[in-house]
């Protein structure tokens, strides 16, 4: 089954908005650490570590993203019409609201 166009734009609202969350987490935590809430060799490895982790959650989102985008949405469903290319529910002969 093929997913439609709104929730293809479904996902990639959701993984943008994934995508920001991560970003503002991470740079507090960074900002965090490096106004001084930690000190010292460790905490200058958590630093490293905080941004080598937002480089590589960055991938993932952007690969997510492209994935999302060359995701061929279904068709959309064509309207049924009768065996004379009538919309149903009107005759040929007699139009909408007039008696047959």
């Amino acid at each position: 089954m093929m997913a439609t166009q709104e929730q293809i734009n479904a996902a990639r609202r959701m993984i943008e908005q994934l995508r920001d969350q991560h970003a503002n987490d991470v740079r507090k935590l960074v900002g965090l650490l490096e106004s001084g809430a930690m000190k010292g060799r460790a905490a200058d490895r958590l630093i490293e570590d905080c941004k080598a982790w937002d480089l590589a959650y960055r991938s993932v989102f952007q690969r997510a993203l492209a994935l999302v985008d060359s995701t061929p949405a279904s068709p959309e469903p064509a309207k049924p019409m009768d065996s004379l290319g009538q919309w149903p529910g009107r005759s040929p002969v007699f139009p909408p609201g007039e008696s047959r």
